[in-house]
């Protein structure tokens, strides 16, 4: 369905949705969360601190919108691919995604550090999908577990291998971007490949 032929309310909705969450994401690149507040990001929209609460029940739903709207993106990503394919395609795509913005990063990994960052009654509607990726695509609920532990469970019927490799998996994926800040660090996408290459390599064979 074209962005033109989505229901008027529907569309405004889901502009208003997305456009509160690129408020955070642009303001996350020089302040911390904490440092943030809805009023500020009311006014600079134009709305009321009321409206904002219409979408986001609070700043840290925000972040588990930002999370539901990235499974979606990879599962768009890895669509059709192989399994070892789809995996260096999702380390790709979210190492370009953190590149962007690491202090949103930070700030996920603090939130899932401190308290989790459990899926709160937030869904992607139609609209969204079609306003932030030009297309439907049936929206599936889940974070980098229910991504990941399908594509190894193709490779490995071994749990305690499977289990083994996703805990490597999991500590690369969001501990390797906390060593950016070393200027001997280099490309994210380039360490994420090399520890791929190193937990992965024996896991095919």
């Amino acid at each position: 369905m074209p962005q033109t032929q989505l229901p008027l309310r529907e569309k405004k909705y889901a502009t208003q949705k997305l456009k509160i969450l690129d408020a955070f994401d642009e303001k996350l690149k020089t302040k911390s969360l904490a440092d943030i507040s809805v009023k500020e990001i009311a006014a600079e929209l134009e709305i009321s601190e009321m409206t904002f609460f219409n979408y986001f029940g609070s700043k840290k739903e925000v972040l588990i919108y930002f999370i539901e709207l990235w499974s979606l993106e990879m599962q768009i990503h890895i669509e059709g691919k192989e399994p070892i394919e789809s995996i260096y395609l999702i380390f790709e795509e979210t190492a370009k995604t953190i590149e962007k913005n690491p202090n949103l990063f930070m700030e996920i990994v603090s939130a899932m550090a401190l308290s989790g960052v459990a899926k709160k009654d937030i869904s992607i509607t139609k609209a969204e999908r079609i306003l932030r990726f030009g297309m439907d695509v049936p929206y599936s609920e889940g974070g980098f577990f229910d991504i990941i532990v399908p594509l190894l469970a193709q490779i490995e019927s071994s749990k305690k291998s499977l289990e083994r490799v996703y805990l490597a998996l999991f500590n690369t994926c969001f501990a390797m971007p906390l060593a950016m800040k070393d200027p001997r660090f280099g490309s994210l996408k380039e360490r994420y490949f090399e520890q791929l290459e190193f937990i992965l390599k024996g896991y095919q064979s």
